[in-house]
């Protein structure tokens, strides 16, 4: 009888096991398998998207060196986002800092409060910037899609931060005290370097999120400026070439390749916090 139970027991933990690989399996199909048909369309000869791909060319890769708005947008996201990234962590680090020094009553409102643009749609953020800088004259353009963009990737730093904080010995505070060290020197030289991990990966966020971004940025783009998610959708409009897969595919390697540094100068763990001293 118990060996029964003993080999129905072993079965469903082998169902069990085989049912949580096929999950696995299932969602990284999901998440490379759209990437992977990118790619392979980017090398396509033909004159449209098509996949398989009839014949092979890199002169899609070609034109997207040889178009002027591509290389002009690709500068105006990295200009905007390179702006609204430490305006971000700046005041998501102080705001997560001066939350977790005070945890009063309304803390837990206040949070909600600096999470809040998360659960706006981005288009609704977008249109709200783009009645306010019409109202007090300043009109579109980088300003303009630097502070929706602010905006946007403002709560991503914030929790990033207030994560970091959350592992954060507060008795390393008392012992800098109790050695007479002013606040200001503790939170620089003690509380900074502990809570970077969460302050990097709140960059992070902060500059993917911002040089992405489509959906408010639409309506904040001058007619002398345009970031690149706008100039592929305009490109898009008016071309079924595989150009827009070969940009797609040189953002993904961009990524992979900071990735790959990130790695072989830090390590992926220690630069998002994992397994460091701060635990």
């Amino acid at each position: 009888m118990r060996s029964h139970r003993g080999a129905a027991a072993r079965i469903r933990l082998r169902v069990g096991i085989g049912a949580l690989w096929l999950t696995r399996i299932g969602a990284f199909a999901l998440l490379f398998v759209p990437i992977a048909l990118v790619i392979a369309m980017s090398f396509g000869g033909d004159a449209y998207a098509t996949f398989p791909p009839r014949s092979w060319s890199f002169k899609w890769y070609v034109n997207v060196f040889r178009r002027d708005e591509f290389i002009s947008s690709f500068l105006t996201s990295l200009t905007v986002a390179a702006l609204v990234t430490p305006i971000s962590v700046t005041i998501g680090t102080l705001a997560a800092y001066g939350l977790w020094r005070r945890p009063g009553r309304g803390a837990r409102a206040l949070e909600s409060l600096f999470m809040s643009p998360i659960l706006l749609p981005l288009v609704v953020t977008g249109l709200a910037v783009l009645v306010f800088v019409s109202r007090v004259g300043v009109g579109a353009g980088i300003p303009a899609i630097v502070g929706a963009h602010v905006a946007i990737t403002f709560p991503y730093a914030f929790r990033a931060v207030l994560a970091a904080l959350g592992r954060y010995d507060r008795r390393l505070d008392e012992a800098a005290a109790s050695l007479k060290v002013r606040p200001f020197r503790s939170f620089w030289h003690v509380t900074l370097p502990l809570i970077r991990p969460g302050i990097v990966a709140g960059a992070m966020f902060a500059f993917v999120m911002s040089f992405d971004d489509f959906a408010a940025t639409i309506f904040l783009i001058a007619p002398d400026t345009r970031t690149l998610p706008i100039a592929i959708y305009q490109y898009m409009e008016f071309n079924l070439d595989p150009t827009v897969s070969a940009v797609s595919t040189l953002l993904v390697v961009a990524a992979t390749a900071a990735v790959l540094v990130v790695e072989r100068l830090i390590g992926v763990d220690r630069f998002f916090g994992i397994g460091d001293a701060t635990r």
